[in-house]
């Protein structure tokens, strides 16, 4: 007697190697797909820490002091225990999307998504700029007057810039995750 055709077990274990097989190539892929986005999302933020340091170093190198137009100079706030919060101050830029001679209102602070960088132009029409560096939780800034040779923690004179910042961006347990920043906020010191 000739056989013809295949026995209900022996479909039955085609079928089985069969789906694992095809669970195995879709786990690949899958895996090969997640990894493709996390490579992508590191890529972004590692792209978007460079433009954010880059514009922040710009701003603060261009930092102008309090004048006659009621520009509010470089100042802080801070929080319960002193540490800062925020740094505002005027900039012009050179750098875009602040170059030019626009004046912009720059503010560092902290929020859910990393320390923010936040700029709207004060002397035009201009889509306000903000930049996150996602890494980092907060900040802690250290400030160095043109007559001092020591860093200080709080800068409480608007109308003149101090020689020198360092911005330090640290994770929840105040721990560095990135370089500091240290910016000459003018060629010879502050106004």
């Amino acid at each position: 007697m000739v056989r013809r055709g295949f026995t209900l077990i022996e479909v039955m274990i085609a079928l089985v190697i069969g789906s694992v097989v095809v669970t195995l190539a879709y786990a690949t892929l899958r895996a090969g797909m997640d990894t493709q986005a996390r490579v992508a999302d590191a890529r972004e933020a590692d792209a978007s820490t460079t433009a954010f340091r880059a514009m922040l170093a710009d701003a603060l190198r261009h930092a102008v002091p309090a004048d006659a137009r009621s520009v509010r100079g470089l100042h802080t706030e801070a929080d319960g225990s002193g540490r800062a919060t925020t740094l505002a101050f005027v900039s012009r830029g050179i750098t875009a999307p602040l170059g030019g001679g626009d004046s912009w209102n720059v503010e560092l602070s902290a929020d859910s998504s990393g320390v923010v960088l936040y700029a709207s132009s004060i002397d035009a029409v201009r889509v306000p700029l903000r930049l996150v560096a996602r890494g980092p939780r907060t900040f802690a800034l250290r400030f160095l007057a043109t007559d001092e040779t020591s860093w200080r923690t709080a800068w409480d004179d608007p109308t003149r810039l101090p020689a020198a910042i360092e911005v330090r961006f640290l994770d929840r347990d105040g721990r560095d995750t990135m370089a500091a920043l240290v910016a000459r906020t003018a060629a010879v010191g502050g106004v």
